[in-house]
């Protein structure tokens, strides 16, 4: 009887963890790298536009690259022009669909969400040929407005990946 009690606090206590990690979600960084690309050989980088795609608030998006451009200047690389390297951002946001849980006819739960991305691609301007691949992704709630401090985290954790190790 003890043992089942320990067994049951024990889910419960998992269970209410789980549940908090749930709610606060955390923004998601991949990254991929060419397998011949070597960071090494590169100091300098441009940005392919400095241009705001259309639908972005012009403003934040000039403070993402200013963000980025310290960010870059930190790990020692310096804006030329043409630089070796030429970066790509991309902003945007999508739909997603997430399905829950099974029943008897199949799924049952779904619920939709908005998913923030930021994409950083950086290329080999001589080569034009890809070197790294970088992305982070939020769950946006349509009711806010961006969180400065929010993104900021989003891209310090996505720098701290490039270059790779």
């Amino acid at each position: 009887m003890q043992h089942n009690k320990l067994t049951m606090l024990s889910l419960a206590g998992a269970l209410v963890l789980f549940g908090c990690a749930e709610s606060q979600t955390v923004p998601q960084v991949t990254t991929n790298v060419a397998p011949t690309a070597s960071f090494a050989n590169y100091s300098t980088y441009s940005w392919a536009s400095t241009t705001p795609p259309g639908g972005i608030d012009s403003v934040r998006y000039q403070a993402i690259m200013s963000n980025l451009d310290t960010r870059l200047a930190a790990k020692g690389y310096s804006q030329g022009n043409p630089g070796d390297m030429t970066l790509v951002l991309t902003l945007g946001k999508r739909t997603k669909i997430d399905l829950d849980a099974w029943n008897q006819w199949g799924y049952a739960d779904t619920y939709a969400h908005t998913e923030g991305e930021v994409d950083i691609d950086a290329f080999d301007t001589k080569t034009k040929q890809a070197l790294w691949h970088g992305r982070v992704t939020d769950v946006i709630k349509s009711e806010t407005k961006p969180d400065p401090a929010r993104i900021d985290a989003a891209l310090i954790s996505l720098m701290e990946q490039f270059p790779p190790h």
